[in-house]
């Protein structure tokens, strides 16, 4: 690794660095606040998808507004995700991992007090506003407490458990909570977990519980103009493909977003080239390794949630079974993708991030051909498929991630961050909306084959980028 260390120390214009005196922050600690904030915004966006029905009964809302309350949250979290990395960079990972936990905190709460689904739709946007500063804050926040590489990739390991958690357990406890309660209390949950996170990093972390806010490091001028054409691009990027695959890719809404996304874009690049403190820095995108590693995440997750679309489908229409026993169907993928980051963040002092990504790209294309070959016959065909899918997603996740932000510079860990979590939203909704919408008959053959094909490119991504990394890395 780079001097033995990934990003042994971040500083210039990502965050604060702490002053002379002040005693580190216990590692353990640290770890169990970010893992409380960041689950609970993950688990947020699985578990408002089993209370659509019973919040549309209730609201006598229509369904264009309960879709309304699903995007919201997602294209906010979207659009916005790098401007949060740049309110990292700028005022430091743990006064905005507070105050994103506050903004997601409130907004929780008048979910749960809405009295109609406009309401709803303008809190769930909240929620994502939230969202938006505890995702790059968390791991800002991991990257600076664990400065031994290894260490590191433990609390990796946990952080992205804790993401993967959703896929498997978000529905039950959804299900649980609307049918024994009802639908407000998936969101009024959240209030005591905030107090409580809040409690914690008052307590222990740098900041009011550990002495003075620490000092501010040198901070570059902000880029304000392309902080917005980056909302303008990501934000028409995630209208277009939820809305297109909604309304039909020749609406007027998404082909208006793909056009302003468009327009966005073409007056980005340019001003990133021109401006003295760029938004996306080229040093960042010069990094060897870096640009393959961010692409591999979004690889992966196109290909993982463009099939469980697919799949859903599939199992509904054409095998006639209900969500519930859908949903079980997902288990020997869900599963594995929850507790593989653990087996990743043990073996990577083993093996090196490089080979475990290598490991996992083969287990996920191996996964797809099974699919390809079985999927359309019996749902075990579809579930030996997606074993092999869920085992290559969970041992990628700490690999990549761990790669991602070795090969950034390490004064840019805010905006790798941010680019890494955007990168993995997009994949998501080009996922779900080009390998979700694919039909081959009574078969997922065609879904299989796109994913296989996402598959064969993350490996590619993978050899390209782990030729590129400098000496020890990975």
């Amino acid at each position: 690794m780079r001097n033995g260390n990934l990003m042994a120390n971040s500083t210039g214009s990502d965050h604060r660095t702490p002053t002379a005196g002040h005693a580190s922050p216990r590692p353990g600690r640290v770890l169990t606040v970010v893992s409380l904030g960041y689950g609970m915004m993950v688990i947020d966006i699985s578990i408002v998808n089993v209370a659509i029905p019973a919040i549309r009964t209730d609201l006598h809302a229509s369904l264009a507004t309960m879709q309304l309350v699903v995007d919201a949250y997602v294209i906010v979290l979207a659009s916005l995700v790098l401007a949060g990395a740049a309110a990292v960079g700028r005022y430091g990972s743990v006064s905005v991992f507070r105050v994103g936990t506050a903004v997601f905190g409130v907004a929780s709460v008048l979910c749960g007090l809405a009295p109609n689904g406009a309401v709803l739709v303008a809190m769930r946007a909240g929620q994502g506003l939230g969202a938006v500063l505890l995702v790059p804050a968390s791991l800002v926040m991991l990257s600076d407490t664990y400065k031994e590489p290894n260490e590191r990739a433990k609390a990796v390991a946990v952080w992205a458990m804790v993401a993967g958690s959703p896929v498997a357990f978000g529905p039950v406890l959804g299900g649980a909570l609307v049918g024994a309660i009802g639908w407000r209390s998936i969101f009024l949950v959240n209030a005591p977990i905030v107090v409580i996170t809040l409690w914690l990093a008052a307590r222990h972390m740098p900041g009011r519980g550990n002495g003075p806010e620490p000092a501010p490091a040198a901070r570059e001028p902000q880029d304000l103009p392309g902080q917005l054409l980056a909302i303008v691009v990501l934000g028409g990027i995630a209208l277009a493909l939820t809305e297109g695959h909604e309304l039909g890719w020749s609406h007027p809404l998404p082909l208006a977003a793909a056009g302003t996304a468009l327009v966005g874009l073409v007056a980005f690049v340019p001003w990133q080239r021109a401006c003295a403190f760029p938004m996306i820095p080229g040093d960042l995108f010069r990094a060897p390794g870096f640009r393959e590693f961010v692409l591999v995440g979004l690889l992966l997750f196109v290909g993982y949630y463009g099939l469980v679309f697919a799949i859903s489908v599939f199992l509904q229409q054409v095998h006639g079974y209900g969500p519930v026993t859908t949903g079980l169907c997902f288990l020997p993928s869900a599963l594995p993708i929850t507790f593989m980051p653990l087996v990743a963040g043990r073996v990577n002092a083993r093996l090196g991030a490089f080979r475990v990504l290598a490991v996992a790209t083969v287990s996920t294309t191996i996964g797809g051909v099974l699919l390809i070959l079985l999927g359309g016959e019996t749902p075990i065909g579809v579930g030996v498929g997606l074993t092999f899918i869920g085992l290559g997603f969970g041992l990628a996740t700490v690999p990549q991630i761990t790669l991602v932000m070795a090969t950034a510079p390490e004064h840019r860990t805010a905006i790798a961050s941010g680019l890494l979590s955007a990168a993995r939203s997009s994949g998501t909704m080009i996922g779900v909306a080009l390998i979700g919408g694919l039909r081959s008959g009574d078969t997922i053959a065609g879904p299989a084959t796109a994913a296989v094909v996402v598959y064969l490119l993350m490996a590619v991504a993978t050899v390209v980028g782990g030729r590129r990394l400098p000496a020890r890395t990975g």
